[in-house]
């Protein structure tokens, strides 16, 4: 069976057809992406603008115009925290759903921060040993740990990039007062919310975001080298770029190693998110992982499907996409 996994973000909307045959590692054999732009449309009340409800209703008709007959299974849809967080969700979600011929899902922070553990937990390849997964999205920031295939704890913040942007830097360049008040603001919330992680067993400590993965290679390149595709994060690295990504506009940051056009606005409160969470865990280094949600949502489909009968596999999807995006 061949699944349909549409996943609505905040920069763009992806299709990818994945065969749930293929067993322990499903790797999508077709892929589609289209640029929703909802991060950059959001206003500071939370609300999507008109122009970007359409926008983003255009990405994902695109998406499904481009798969057209190949896909044949079901179309798993959902949105992550900028469709589930906005102040006129309904309306949103209502004109996607329209766009898409199904219904438009979302999971609750914690739900997905468990799911982005699990694909690490499969990524990693070691069992029973302490993890601890690290993912700064568009409006959330998750930290999750366990020994399990599922975490034992995870705390979700309000300090998603593209958020903590809206809310803290509307200039570009932003002026040295809202940097203070960005940092303020991390600085209010991480160190708190982590307190329970300090002094504990995190074993091995894994970032999981494309935000974290774009400072990365940031933070490993230099003028005369671009590394494409470190593995590692070090925090004195990341450190080091914070002043200088606070001087630059959106239009010069995107012309650094790494940083993309679609996220180089939000990459400072990504550097500044990044570099309060490593601190408050207590950690220097992280390595990268390639696998997120997307990642984990597909293993946790396989797993519904090998355990069900073959007559019954289509209900069994259906009964844990119910109860996944309730």
């Amino acid at each position: 069976m061949k699944l349909g996994l549409l996943d609505i973000g905040s920069t763009a909307a992806r299709l990818e057809l994945v065969d749930l045959d293929r067993g322990r590692l499903p790797r999508a054999s077709w892929s589609h992406k289209e640029r929703t732009r909802l991060g950059e449309n959001t206003l500071a009340d939370g609300s999507v603008t008109e122009e970007g409800i359409e926008q983003a209703a255009r990405a994902v008709a695109g998406c499904v115009r481009a798969v057209g007959t190949d896909l044949r299974g079901p179309l798993v849809a959902f949105g992550t925290a900028a469709v589930r967080d906005a102040t006129n969700g309904t309306e949103l979600r209502a004109r996607l759903a329209d766009a898409a011929g199904t219904r438009i899902g979302s999971m609750t922070p914690h739900a997905e921060a468990a799911l982005c553990y699990h694909a690490a937990r499969r990524w990693h390849g070691r069992e029973d040993t302490p993890l601890t997964t690290i993912d700064i999205g568009g409006g959330t920031a998750e930290v999750a740990t366990g020994s399990g295939p599922y975490p034992d704890e995870v705390v979700s913040m309000p300090l998603g990039a593209a958020r903590l942007t809206r809310e803290h830097l509307p200039a570009d360049p932003p002026p040295p007062e809202q940097v203070a008040a960005l940092y303020a603001a991390v600085e209010a919330v991480a160190p708190v919310e982590l307190a329970p992680f300090r002094g504990r067993r995190l074993g091995q400590p894994v970032g999981q975001s494309k935000v974290l993965r774009q400072l990365a290679v940031l933070a490993a390149s230099s003028s005369k080298r671009l590394v494409r595709h470190p593995d590692t994060l070090a925090r004195t690295n990341l450190t080091r770029w914070i002043p200088q990504l606070a001087e630059l506009g959106q239009a010069e940051r995107a012309k650094l190693p790494g940083v993309s056009r679609s996220r180089a606005r939000r990459i400072l409160a990504g550097a500044i998110t990044a570099d309060s969470l490593l601190r408050a865990l207590g950690v220097d280094e992280i390595d990268l992982c390639p696998w997120g949600l997307r990642e984990g949502l597909v293993f946790r489909f396989v797993e519904a499907y090998e355990r069900a009968g073959q007559c019954t596999r289509a209900e069994a999807i259906r009964r844990l996409t119910d109860e996944m995006f309730a």
